[in-house]
C-alpha cells in the first residue's frame, strides 16, 4: 500500500476510517506522523506509523485511566495517547514524539479548524522548548540508542525484525535506526538544532556509508558493535557543550516548562468541556 507520502496517506479512505473509527470513542486532537517518511529513507514496503492523540475527558482525569493502546497492521502502525502526555514524552526528550513536532507531519484536525488554533500556538512554544532542553534531549536519545545496541548485543529480535536473524546474523533495523540516532544527537549538540531527513543532508553523509554497507550485508554484528561504541564515547565527549548551555538557558528552560504545563492542562479543561456539550 503505498500513497506516496504522508499527505497522500492522510488524504486516503484508509486513514479517514481509522479516525472515524476511533472518533466514536475518543474526542480526537489530531494525528501525526513519524518514521522512515520523515526521514526520506523510505522503500516501497515501509509502513505508515502515526500517533492518534485525543483530548481526555473530565472521567479520565477524575479516575486516573486513559485510553492508551496501539495498532500494528500490515501498512500502518499507530499508537494512541492522550493530548497532555503525547506532549509531555516530546517535553523529556522523547525523540518518537519529538520527531513529528519538528518536521510539522500533522495530518488532522489541527490544520483543519479554528477550534485548534490554541494547539497550534501551543506547538511552536513546545517546539522552541525542546530546542533548548539540552540534558532531557541528551538524556533520552542516547538512553535509547544504548537499549538498541544491548537488543542486538543480546541477539533479541521483533517479530517484524526476525526475518534479518539468518540473513544478517542480527538485528539491523535496530542497528540502523542507533546510528541514525547518533548522528542526529551530535548534530543536535553541534548546532542545537534536530535534523531528521537524512538524504543530501551532509550531517549524515557518514551514516549513510554505514548503512548502505549494513543492507549490502558488509558490516558484521561485531564491526556494527565497533561503530556504535566508538559514536557513544564520542557523544559522551560531547555532553560538556550541552551542559555548558543548559546553565545558560535554566531559568528561562524552568519558567517555560511551568507556562507550558498550565496551557497543556488549560487547553484539556477546555476540550473536556466541549467533548461533554458534545455528548449532551
Amino acid at each position: 500500500m503505498d500513497f506516496n507520502g504522508f499527505e497522500a496517506f492522510a488524504e486516503s479512505s484508509v486513514f479517514e476510517n481509522i479516525i472515524k473509527k476511533e472518533a466514536l470513542s475518543l474526542n480526537i486532537a489530531f494525528a501525526c506522523f513519524y518514521g522512515s517518511r520523515n526521514y526520506n529513507l523510505e522503500t516501497d514496503k515501509s509502513d505508515y506509523d502515526f500517533f492518534i492523540v485525543y483530548y481526555p475527558s473530565f472521567e479520565n482525569f477524575y479516575t486516573h485511566t486513559f485510553s492508551r493502546s496501539s495498532v500494528i497492521e500490515k501498512d500502518y502502525d499507530y499508537f494512541i495517547t492522550p493530548f497532555h502526555e503525547y506532549f509531555r514524552h516530546a517535553m523529556n526528550g522523547n525523540i518518537k514524539f519529538i520527531e513529528p513536532l519538528i518536521c510539522g507531519t500533522f495530518a488532522y484536525g489541527i490544520k483543519n479548524s479554528e477550534r485548534f488554533s490554541g494547539v497550534l500556538k501551543l506547538t511552536e512554544k513546545i517546539k522552541k522548548f525542546i530546542l533548548i532542553n539540552f540534558k532531557k534531549n541528551f538524556d533520552a536519545i542516547s538512553g535509547i540508542i544504548k537499549n538498541k545496541k544491548l537488543n542486538i548485543e543480546k541477539g533479541e529480535y521483533t517479530s517484524n525484525t526476525l526475518k534479518y536473524k539468518d540473513l544478517y546474523g542480527y538485528d539491523i533495523k535496530e542497528a540502523v535506526n542507533s546510528l541514525r540516532l547518533a548522528y542526529l544527537l551530535e548534530n543536535y549538540i553541534k548546532t542545537g538544532e534536530f535534523s531528521f531527513t537524512v538524504k543530501q543532508n551532509h550531517v549524515y553523509e557518514e551514516f549513510e556509508i554505514y548503512m548502505n554497507d549494513i543492507n549490502a550485508r558488509k558490516i558484521s554484528k561485531n564491526y556494527y558493535l565497533d561503530i556504535i561504541n566508538k559514536k557513544i564515547k564520542d557523544l559522551a565527549g560531547l555532553e560538556r557543550i550541552l551542559i555548558s548551555k543548559e546553565e545558560s538557558v535554566k531559568t528561562e528552560l524552568t519558567g517555560i516548562k511551568h507556562g507550558l504545563g498550565k496551557d497543556i492542562m488549560d487547553i484539556c479543561k477546555a476540550e473536556a468541556c466541549f467533548g461533554f456539550e458534545k455528548a449532551v
